[in-house]
């Protein structure tokens, strides 16, 4: 099956706690796909990727204070995608840390 594209986006707020979090937060991201914004990553992953790094999200955010919002795109909503002063989303192999 055919890598699905994921947008995560995520809000931490700006306490000591919550830097250290959104720290953490983005060095994981880092190793699923590409950092396109200051909290917002392109992950082209696989189902099973995509219910690790669930699982990695969950155990590392503090449900009541963070947010994050992960946006599931398939290879049409992909195509159709309209991006200005960036290269569009392209399926590049994942390193996962």
């Amino acid at each position: 099956m055919k890598p699905l594209l994921y947008l995560v986006v995520y809000d931490v707020p700006a306490t000591k706690a919550g830097n250290k979090r959104r720290q953490r937060l983005h060095d994981l991201l880092c190793g699923y796909g590409t950092w396109k914004q200051y909290s917002l990553f392109e992950c082209f992953l696989s189902a099973k990727q995509f219910v690790t790094l669930q699982h990695q999200i969950e155990k590392l955010i503090k449900s009541g204070e963070d947010a994050v919002c992960i946006y599931i795109l398939d290879a049409t909503a992909v195509k159709r995608t309209v991006v200005y002063g960036t290269p569009p989303p392209r399926h590049e192999t994942a390193t996962i840390l």
